[in-house]
């Protein structure tokens, strides 16, 4: 099974370090409808850091959640998005898509740390430029997965009696989710924009970084959304459900004030000032990935972050962000792309889940024309 750099429009399956997530869509891009959408709990340690751990238990977790939903047999796509998906932005000289195969598989080692013999590969041309010597070029967008992190994907897949119809990386998903196509026919007054997302899964952080709708940079980082629950949870010996409600009903220092009468002042208090630790860590590691972009030959920088995964659902994160960061900072909202909800999640459900349906998104949006 090789990698897929485009939308399938097929069951979208988002695996996911704390849920299985499933959507359902049809129609066009830009008039979908939501005919399914559908989540499932999962144990901790049987996703981490975006890879498979359990194939077995995984499968276990799977089938239970096709039977619930009567998804057995379905073909489904996945995401992929960990330290062993590379993704690289390549100039190559402009030649037909078999001569382009060929020459990347002679050079991909070149540009890729995995074993060409241990790795799946695919590309895709994202642009075309003309050198100064007048000689044709082509943007190419490289990406290399390890062959048995892939396996252990697809194996707890059809243990479960779901088929795998493509395998998608998380980054791309993203940014189809998220960032707006560039206008067919752009005003001459505007110029390229670079976004950068944040996507805070409960497994692992992307960033992503796109200049108009092209992938250009992309970095895994070892931080989950987790973390913010967790700290929480251990310095004041409450449940994970508990801590998780003063994660996103208390939060950080910000605009968006705590309900009056709901939480003691104290606990307010101290919530935030533990939630600040993990906050700065996740600004620094930003930080340090869009400086690291910058630096490249040619860069454009980024104007704006788009959060996006369950991170996102941290009270007033995006503030902390933007004041720590210096750049504008939204929340990510890929149901713009939804024209319908015919599934059974009500709208104001499905209006609190948005940030962390980004990828499923990404991966259920159809082809373009």
């Amino acid at each position: 099974m090789g990698l897929s750099l485009s939308g399938t429009g097929q069951l979208a399956l988002d695996i996911g370090g704390s849920s299985l997530l499933a959507l359902q869509v049809s129609g066009n891009a830009g008039r979908l409808k939501l005919r399914g959408c559908y989540e499932w709990p999962l144990s901790d340690g049987l996703v981490v850091d975006g890879e498979v751990v359990d194939v077995d238990l995984l499968a276990r977790e799977l089938k239970a959640f096709a039977g619930q939903y009567k998804l057995r047999g379905r073909p489904v796509v996945l995401a992929v998005g960990n330290q062993k998906v590379i993704v690289r932005n390549i100039d190559m000289p402009e030649m037909t898509e078999e001569e382009l195969r060929g020459a990347i598989e002679f050079q991909a080692q070149d540009y890729i740390p995995i074993p060409v013999e241990e790795a799946v590969l695919d590309f895709q041309v994202v642009g075309k430029s003309v050198s100064a010597d007048g000689a044709s070029r082509q943007e190419v967008l490289l990406v290399a997965a390890q062959s048995t992190m892939i396996s252990m994907f697809t194996a707890a897949v059809r243990q479960a009696g779901l088929k795998v119809a493509g395998i998608d990386i998380s980054s791309m998903a993203l940014v189809r989710a998220l960032v707006p196509q560039p206008s067919v026919l752009p005003e001459a007054s505007q110029g390229v924009v670079c976004r950068a997302i944040a996507d805070i899964s409960s497994s692992v952080s992307t960033l992503v970084v796109a200049v108009g709708g092209s992938l250009k940079f992309t970095r895994i980082i070892n931080f989950s959304s987790d973390r913010f629950t967790r700290v929480l949870g251990e310095h004041l010996g409450i449940p994970s459900e508990d801590a998780q409600g003063l994660v996103q009903h208390v939060g950080l220092p910000g605009p968006l004030p705590v309900e009056e009468g709901v939480f003691a002042d104290e606990a307010v208090e101290e919530a935030r000032e533990r939630l600040l630790g993990p906050a700065s860590e996740l600004s620094d590691e930003i930080r340090r990935s869009l400086h690291y972009y910058q630096g490249q030959p040619s860069a454009v920088p980024a104007t704006e972050l788009i959060l996006s995964g369950r991170g996102a659902l941290v009270r007033n994160l995006d503030a902390h962000l933007a004041e720590a960061l210096d750049i504008k900072v939204t929340i990510g909202n890929p149901l713009v792309h939804v024209a319908e909800n015919a599934s059974k999640v009500p709208d104001a459900s499905l209006a609190l889940m948005a940030p962390y349906l980004s990828i499923a998104v990404g991966l259920a949006l159809p082809e373009e024309d």
